[in-house]
């Protein structure tokens, strides 16, 4: 049997995914509805069942915790991946 690969790590959610997740789009003016998923790694305005969310703000696929400051507002909060591969390999 191959080894399993990709996104093996459960994630964690803090909050109650069966609820209704919305972020803030500025762009939009307007309020739209996210996956948990998503909704975790936002880091902009949150709200769960229309009531501001001040909760953890995770990077998008992991359980790493950040606080934003060093992302762009009002985006997915993604890991800045760097390749270990050298020019020439």
């Amino acid at each position: 049997m191959s080894e399993k690969k990709g996104n093996t790590v459960k994630l964690e959610y803090d909050f109650d995914t069966a609820r209704n997740l919305e972020v803030y789009l500025p762009s939009l003016s307007n309020w739209v509805r996210v996956t948990s998923r998503e909704f975790r790694s936002f880091n902009g305005k949150r709200r769960i069942q229309g009531k501001e969310y001040k909760g953890s703000l995770y990077l998008f696929g992991t359980n790493k915790l950040t606080d934003g400051i060093e992302y762009e507002p009002n985006k997915i909060v993604e890991h800045k991946w760097k390749s270990i591969r050298r020019p020439g390999e």
